[in-house]
């Protein structure tokens, strides 16, 4: 099984998405010792990058998955698509993935995921 690739970004930013991953029932743990922190879903490899690293990332393939500022976005000219405007931060942040994917929402990402065996 392949597992889906999601970029987490690193410093305060980083701290608001973990507390909305524990409040939709997640269990992560060593987000402060590693950039490799677990979760309690096989099917999905965390990875904590800065915000501005993110975008190219996913741009790149190398992250299937990423939540970042959409700053960082329009700075980098990273060739992705945003599927999300998650409203928390003191920045707008969104969740992107590679703009050749041409997915429209995060329920399509996930069904294509899915699809590949990324559960």
């Amino acid at each position: 099984m392949n597992k889906i690739k999601f970029a987490i970004p690193a410093g305060s930013l980083g701290k608001a998405t973990f507390n909305i991953l524990q409040r939709a029932g997640y269990t992560i743990s060593g987000q402060e010792r590693t950039y490799r922190p677990t979760i309690n879903d096989s099917g999905i490899e965390l990875k904590i990058l800065r915000p501005q690293e993110i975008p190219i990332f996913v741009s790149e393939g190398l992250q299937d998955v990423g939540i970042t500022g959409r700053d960082w976005i329009k700075e980098t000219g990273a060739d992705v698509e945003i599927l999300q405007n998650l409203e928390y931060g003191k920045i707008k942040l969104i969740v992107a993935i590679p703009k050749r994917s041409r997915k429209s929402s995060v329920s399509d990402l996930m069904e294509d995921l899915w699809s590949k065996g990324k559960n």
